[in-house]
Parts: structure tokens; sequence; C-alpha cells
């Protein structure tokens, strides 16, 4: 039953990767073919944050199908209270959630020299390319409710299996896309004179990237870990 479990997790989480790195791969294919930097900082006129959502929906979709055997385990105490946190109550915290959120990183993004009143659509792209590689997946998996618990680090007590690995997933790509944000802003103040270097397109090539080297070392580490199980049968 244990190794049953653990081939369902490890297809999980091998799946999950997959969709994170084909959304990038899509990102950057599309920025290719549009050959023009400028776009990204567009609200309107940039399928970025389009695609990284139904990237992360498409993650979220997999943890359910994944989860729908473990579903039948809850009692029913943790049945309604799973309910619970998909009300429209709850549903509407989950998107005041993620707008908090969002100005949270605009707040930052301004803190750390974006300018206030110029550039103010660039700046809510980066944010809102930020609120959907950190909060907004978990916010989808488990309500607004669940999500707050999450992000005071308090699991819900109705999680199952394959949320719980779901949610460690996420955190490879919050903690990449945070990094890789920070880090794209080390070449903006250079002095070369290069279109990519203008705000905001460094800061969202690098969270693109920085999630999916995130995604690249929860990859190589599930790799790891089946070879360590292979090799362990294979002796034994």
């Amino acid at each position: 039953m244990v190794s049953r479990f653990d081939q369902q997790k490890t297809k999980h989480q091998l799946f999950h990767v997959s969709i994170s790195l084909a959304t990038i791969l899509i990102c950057m294919t599309y920025m290719q073919y549009r050959r023009n930097w400028a776009h990204l900082g567009s609200f309107w006129d940039s399928l970025i944050v389009p695609i990284v959502f139904f990237g992360e929906l498409l993650k979220v979709i997999l943890a359910r199908f994944f989860g729908r055997i473990e579903d039948g385990v809850l009692t029913v105490k943790q049945r309604q209270k799973k309910a619970a946190y998909f009300t429209p109550r709850e549903l509407l915290g989950g998107l005041t959630l993620q707008f908090l959120c969002t100005l949270l990183y605009a707040f930052i993004c301004i803190i750390l020299g974006a300018p206030v009143l110029a550039n103010y659509e660039q700046t809510f792209v980066l944010s809102l390319l930020m609120t959907l590689l950190t909060v907004s997946p978990t916010v989808f998996l488990l309500g607004g409710g669940g999500a707050l618990q999450v992000c005071f680090c308090e699991k819900p007590d109705f999680i199952t299996k394959c949320e719980d690995t779901a949610l460690h997933l996420f955190k490879y790509n919050a903690l990449g896309g945070i990094l890789g944000a920070w880090a794209g802003s080390v070449v903006a103040p250079l002095d070369w004179g290069r279109d990519w270097q203008v705000y905001p397109i460094p800061n969202v090539i690098g969270a693109l990237l920085g999630s999916a080297l995130g995604n690249i070392y929860a990859c190589t580490h599930v790799l790891y870990m089946c070879g360590r199980v292979y090799m362990s049968k294979k002796r034994s």
C-alpha cells in the first residue's frame, strides 16, 4: 500500500514539475515570437500573465485528480470544514487575499526603486505575476481560508496527502520566482543600453527563470529519490 502511494506521489510530482516547466517554456517561446521586450510590462498587450494563470490552474486540477481517492478518507467533519473554505464568502476572501498580495508586491517594488507615478501599469503586471507564482496556487487549491492558514505556517487539518505534495512543490515555485525577480534587478542599473534592461522586463524574466530553476531543483530531488529506491530494490 505504501509502495503504491509512493508511486502515485512520484507521478504527481513529475507531472506537476512538467506543467511548470512547460508553462515557462511557452512563455519564453511567446517572448521570442513577439520579439518586442516592451510588451512584457503591458497588461493588455501581453499573454504572459494569462499563460502563467492557466499553468497554475492546471497544477491545481492535477492535485485534485490525484487526490480524488484520498477525499474519501476524510471524516465528515473534515469534509464539512473543507467545503466551508469554498463558499461564496470564502471565494471572495480568496480574491481579496490575492488583491492584497498584489498591492504588497507593488509596494515592495516601489520600495526597491520602481517609479511611484510613472510605469504604474508595469508595476501592476509584475506584482500580479508574482502573486500568481506565490499565493494564487494555494488559494486555488485550498480556498481563501486555507491559504491564509498556510501563510501563517499552519496546515489545515482537512488537507490530503496529494494537496500536501502540491503545497510542497508550490514552495519551490514561489521561492524561485521571488529570488529570480530580485536577481533580475541586478542588470537594470548596468549601463549596457539594452532593450531588455528597461523595468520591469528583467524582473519578469527573472521571476520566470527563477521559477523554472526552482522546479528543476524539485525535479532533480524527485529523480534522485527514485534512483535511490531503484538501486535499493536492485541490490535486494
